[in-house]
């Protein structure tokens, strides 16, 4: 899977995370006030380094990235997809 930069970039604004640029980019996903994910990547346009540890902390299968990169895949299904995983509580 290739990932870059601003495919991330794209992810971070289709989910409304807070994003906070310093020595890295960092962003976090929250849900009714409550801090479900952060990552963070680095600036430039180029290729995303550690694409597998920013699927990880997004916590979803290669499948389900995919889809949330490609754009299938909509802020409310990624929700679903955390709630059925216990991250989210109804």
């Amino acid at each position: 899977m290739q990932l870059k930069v601003s495919q991330v970039k794209r992810i971070f604004d289709k989910l409304g995370m807070e994003v906070r640029p310093s020595d890295h980019i960092f962003a976090y996903f929250r849900h009714n006030g409550k801090l479900i994910i952060k990552t963070k990547i680095s600036h430039g346009s180029g290729d995303a380094k550690a694409k597998d540890k920013i699927r990880q902390d997004f916590k979803l299968l290669e499948d389900d990235f995919c889809k949330l990169r490609d754009c299938p895949l909509s802020k409310e299904g990624y929700i679903e997809i955390l709630k059925k995983k216990g991250l989210i509580l109804n």
